[in-house]
């Protein structure tokens, strides 16, 4: 049920109990594990695999284990593809094991490396693996890298984020920016043209025009949010000259960001035209809000779920661009037995094949992250039957990786969600909330900022 009413005024304030419990806050303290309070000097015959079930037709093969954090069409998407790696050949039998998201397979894997019996591959997202690697638990994939699969098969900047000091350890599967996402339908009977808009000037507009119209049967509202996404409130501080943070020197609490900040705050609470949502994506598929922004990974699954036009765009701006990159990638994990993460690395070699990496875009919505996807016959087909699925190729241009102190200090993602949680339902202080929220990542900042200088910096 939306959190809008039908009478179009919203319904009370979502309580912090119950906020912290839908963003899933404490899911992302991942912690940073120490040389001297984990397994990290273990050799890799410390480590047993987690109890894998190959059907009758793959047994014998060497086993490989991959965390998994997707679920409805991109877990079908993905299991598909590692089927088709199954029965492609006759040395590998390749298992996905599922888990609630990217904060459930790293929340996993690290109660995993504590018990010492860990995947060979984990599905990390652009913000959890720079975790891991400071804790040396992920393998440098370059020793895997062949005449066919190497640096050169990837989108050169998406390859790049994954690279520290020359060396690769984690590889692009899954990538995404966000995307501007509305209800055409709710535009038209508006007056709106059929884009997004341009800048979020224009969309407060527009919002006023939009919230309280009757949409079948039920009043709506110009955007329902997620307390949860810091990675789109990364973006709205570039859109207004902020940031998280100058590497590690944060800067959260500074004008620009603070301006920021008080744009969703004014759009909620004095605007009106937006709400937090216990499921914002729910809402907008059932017709109770005209627009969400959302990675570019849901695009499928959203123009499967709707019974309307779903129209998508850039996202607005402000002074400046604001699109961070986003979504996963693969690593293998440096403990894992050697005969397995061998065989790990022919599945991610196969899954950078152009017809695998072109039926997962299409499948899914995610960016093609190599340049054969992008020109497969598969994802250009898709192109003309759907130019949405060609924005998030053509936003990438001016898209670019999450600062610093997001990807390595784990408090930052917390913080900034809680600060977000007290703008939407407590119409707080922008100042007060951000200033709070930087003094602890500071903090944190701190602690591993000697690990960031000699191994990253």
């Amino acid at each position: 049920m939306s959190a809008f009413s039908r009478a179009g005024a919203p319904t009370p304030a979502l309580n912090r109990r119950r906020f912290l419990a839908l963003a899933g806050m404490t899911a992302a303290a991942v912690p940073i594990l120490s040389a001297c309070g984990s397994p990290s000097g273990a050799t890799s015959g410390g480590y047993s695999q987690p109890d894998v079930a190959p059907p009758a037709q793959f047994k014998g093969r060497t086993n490989v284990v991959v965390w998994s954090p997707w679920s409805g069409t991109n877990h079908d998407a993905f299991t598909g593809l590692v089927t088709r790696f199954n029965e492609s050949q006759s040395d590998i039998y390749a298992e996905v094991q599922q888990f609630k998201g990217y904060d459930g397979v790293t929340e996993k894997l690290a109660a995993a490396l504590q018990a010492r019996q860990i995947p060979e591959i984990a599905v990390f997202s652009d913000v959890s693996w720079n975790k891991f690697f400071l804790s040396s638990m992920i393998e440098p994939l370059d020793g895997y890298f062949t005449d066919s699969w190497n640096a050169d098969t990837y989108h050169r900047r998406l390859f790049a984020e994954g690279v520290v000091r020359g060396s690769s350890y984690w590889v692009p599967f899954g990538r995404s920016t966000p995307l501007f996402y509305y209800n055409k339908q709710i535009f038209a009977d508006a007056g709106l043209p059929d884009r997004a808009p341009q800048t979020w000037d224009e969309f407060r507009d527009w919002g006023r025009k939009v919230t309280g119209r009757t949409y079948r049967g039920n009043k709506v509202a110009m955007r329902a949010y997620t307390g949860a996404d810091d990675w789109y409130f990364q973006g709205l501080l570039w859109n207004y000259g902020g940031a998280m943070s100058q590497g590690l020197d944060v800067t959260l609490d500074a004008p620009e960001a603070i301006a920021a900040a008080a744009f969703d705050r004014a759009v909620i609470n004095d605007d009106k035209s937006g709400y937090l949502a216990q499921d914002f994506v729910t809402d907008f598929s059932n017709g109770l809000v005209a627009t969400i922004t959302n990675s570019t990974g849901v695009l499928t699954g959203l123009t499967k779920g709707s019974d309307f036009e779903v129209g998508a765009g850039f996202l607005p701006t402000a002074k400046d661009t604001g699109v961070p990159t986003g979504g996963a990638g693969l690593s293998i994990m440096k403990n894992a037995d050697p005969e397995r993460k061998a065989a790990a690395a022919k599945l991610i070699e196969f899954l950078a094949q152009d017809r695998q990496a072109g039926d997962w875009a299409v499948d899914t919505g995610y960016l093609p992250a190599t340049p054969g996807a992008t020109a497969s016959a598969a994802v250009t087909a898709r192109i003309a039957e759907n130019p949405s699925y060609g924005l998030a190729v053509k936003q990438l241009d001016i898209a670019r990786q999450p600062d610093a102190v997001r990807r390595y200090v784990s408090s930052t993602i917390i913080e900034v969600r809680g600060a977000m949680q007290k703008l939407y339902t407590e119409n707080a202080d922008p100042a007060a909330v951000l200033s709070a929220a930087a003094k602890v990542i500071r903090k944190d900042t701190d602690a591993i900022r000697a690990q960031y200088e000699e191994l990253v910096a």
